[in-house]
C-alpha cells in the first residue's frame, strides 16, 4: 500500500469517526438518567464496552480506529433503537399490573399450634376478613394450622393478604404475621416505611434528624422512611399517613413500595381485626391510585 493511499484511508476513518462522535453526544443527551437506570445490568455492561471505544479515536494504529468505528457504529445504531422504542417503554412502566401474586410463605420450623389453637385461628381470619371485605367477592385458602391466604378486589385493585400463626413453644397461639400486598406500576418509586427503632429514637432525641420527614409530628415521631424526600412527600398524603397511623394502634406497620416486584406491600403482627385490615386496604389502595411518572427521552 502507498503512503498516499495509507494516508486517504486515515484521513477518512477519522473524519467518521468525528461523526459518530458528534452522532453519540448528540443521541445521549436525548436520553434521561431515568433511562439508564432502567436497564439490566448486562444491557448497561455491553452498551458502556460499545461507548468505552471513543477513547480509541485518538489512536495511531489504523487496526484500533478500524474497531472504534465498528464498535461506535453499533453503539449509534444502539441508541437510535433505545430512543425510538423510549414512548413505549414509559407506557410499561406506567402500566398498573391487574393481578398480584402471593405474599412469599414464612418459612415454618419449630413448634406447630395446637389442633384446637389452629381450628380457632383458621376460623377467626376467615370470620374478620369477610366481615373487613363486605360486600366484596372474596376467596380464602387456608395452608395447614399456620397460613391463610385471602384474595379479593378493592376498587379494582387486586389483594392478597397472608396471615401467618406463631405460635409459642407449648403450640399456643402468640400472635400473627400479617402481609397484604398489591400491584403496583413499575414507574413507582422505592419507598421504605417503617418502626422508628430505639437508636433512631434516641437520635431524634440528641436533636439529630431524620433525613427524610413529612413535616406530620405524629408521623415522623412514629416512622422512619427511607428513600427520596419527594416520593415520600408525593406518595404519603395526609388521607394515607392517616390510615396508617389507624394501623399503628394494633401494631407500628412496614410499608414497602418494591418497584422491581410491582408490588406495594403492608406488614404488620396481630391477630386479625376488622379495622386494622380496612386501614391497610385503604392506605395501599390510595398509594396504587397515586400516580406515577418516568421519562426516559428528554
Amino acid at each position: 500500500m502507498s503512503a498516499d493511499l495509507y494516508r486517504d484511508a486515515y484521513v477518512g476513518i477519522r473524519a467518521r469517526l468525528v461523526d459518530l462522535d458528534a452522532r453519540i453526544r448528540e443521541r445521549e443527551t436525548l436520553l434521561t438518567e431515568a433511562f439508564w437506570t432502567s436497564l439490566e445490568p448486562y444491557l448497561r455492561e455491553r452498551l458502556a464496552e460499545l461507548r468505552s471505544a471513543l477513547e480509541l479515536i485518538g489512536a495511531e494504529s489504523l487496526d484500533k480506529l478500524s474497531r472504534a468505528e465498528v464498535l461506535l457504529s453499533a453503539y449509534a445504531d444502539e441508541l437510535d433503537a433505545w430512543i425510538a422504542r423510549a414512548p413505549a417503554l414509559e407506557e410499561e412502566w406506567l402500566e398498573v399490573p391487574a393481578e398480584v401474586d402471593d405474599p412469599p410463605r414464612i418459612a415454618k420450623s419449630g413448634p406447630l399450634l395446637s389442633t384446637a389453637d389452629g381450628d380457632a385461628f383458621v376460623r377467626s381470619f376467615n370470620e374478620i376478613v369477610r366481615e373487613a371485605t363486605r360486600n366484596i367477592a372474596v376467596e380464602v385458602e387456608t395452608e395447614g394450622w399456620w397460613s391463610c391466604v385471602a384474595r379479593f378486589r378493592h376498587r379494582e385493585a387486586p389483594f392478597v393478604l397472608r396471615a401467618s400463626a406463631l405460635p409459642t413453644e407449648s403450640g399456643k397461639l402468640a400472635e400473627v404475621s400479617m402481609q397484604l400486598v398489591t400491584s403496583v406500576a413499575r414507574a413507582t418509586p422505592r419507598l421504605v416505611v417503617k418502626h422508628e427503632a430505639l437508636f433512631a429514637a434516641v437520635a431524634k432525641a440528641m436533636g439529630w434528624r431524620h433525613e427524610v420527614e413529612v413535616g406530620d409530628a405524629s408521623f415522623d415521631g412514629l416512622f422512619v422512611i427511607q428513600g427520596a424526600r419527594i416520593d415520600a412527600e408525593h406518595f404519603l398524603v395526609p388521607k394515607v399517613r392517616g390510615f396508617l397511623l389507624a394501623l399503628a394502634r394494633f401494631d407500628v406497620p412496614t410499608l414497602e413500595i418494591d418497584p422491581a416486584k410491582r408490588t406495594a406491600s403492608l406488614s404488620w403482627c396481630f391477630e386479625p381485626v376488622g379495622s386494622a385490615i380496612d386501614a391497610a386496604v385503604r392506605a395501599l389502595t390510595m398509594i396504587r391510585e397515586i400516580p406515577s411518572s418516568i421519562a426516559f427521552r428528554r
